[in-house]
């Protein structure tokens, strides 16, 4: 009995002994990587889609997270009985980093913004002969300017001086802040690229995505902003109009 016993694990080591020689064949079809995506029109319309998804999320514009930093204002407050603590904080005027809603509401546009810098740093991959393909390119890439330039817009009037990021960073890299009238600048030169090449109105399965309108609406915004403080740049009131 005690010979099947070691005879047991003897067998399992040659199986494992033989399998090992075996030569194997990857074929890793699943892997994406800098080399190998951005080969089609497909990979660019999945990576444009995945700057709107990086904002659907519970921890982005998907919860009430966004709204952290306006309770505080005259017309805006919460129920105390309810578990919304990390308002509270704000409405109090008693907000702290460690408040996890405004992390979310930190950290939402970033993700949305490092996908938009991907795809504009990439693009220039995808094949594109004909003027139909030509014309899908531009509208994918009149999406990450627009959505690049609405995040930036949330970022700057929440948090003043933040980071100024228009390509993919390193994992080292540690940009420094920079005043909002900078921030400003960006958001302006990407709405006006984005209005240049993005449709009025879109059809079909695309309906929903930012265009021109969205672009044009959303700059106007932005002029009135810039209006007001901290920039005070009252001749943007008649770029508004």
């Amino acid at each position: 009995m005690k010979a099947k016993y070691y005879l047991i694990p003897l067998a399992v080591a040659a199986v494992m002994g033989s399998a090992s020689c075996v030569k194997l064949t990857e074929n890793p079809k699943g892997d994406l990587t800098a080399g190998s995506y951005f080969s089609s029109q497909n990979d660019l319309d999945a990576a444009v889609a995945s700057i709107y998804q990086k904002l659907s999320v519970d921890g982005a514009w998907a919860f009430t997270n966004k709204s952290t930093s306006y309770f505080g204002a005259d017309d805006l407050t919460t129920d105390p009985g309810l578990n919304k603590g990390d308002f509270r904080e704000y409405d109090k005027l008693e907000g702290t980093a460690i408040n996890e809603s405004i992390k979310a509401q930190w950290s939402g546009p970033w993700y949305a913004i490092y996908q938009a810098n991907n795809v504009l740093a990439n693009y220039q991959k995808v094949p594109a002969n004909s003027d139909n393909e030509k014309l899908a390119v531009t509208q994918s890439v009149g999406q990450a300017y627009y959505m690049r330039a609405l995040c930036y817009f949330m970022l700057v009037r929440t948090f003043g001086n933040i980071p100024l990021v228009t390509e993919p960073l390193d994992v080292a890299d540690k940009p420094e802040q920079v005043v909002p009238e900078k921030i400003y600048e960006l958001i302006v030169s990407d709405l006006k690229t984005a209005t240049s090449m993005l449709p009025d109105k879109w059809e079909g399965v695309n309906i929903g995505r930012a265009g021109a309108l969205s672009a044009r609406a959303l700059l106007a915004n932005v002029y009135l902003t810039m209006a007001g403080w901290p920039l005070n740049q009252t001749a943007n009131y008649a770029l508004a109009a």
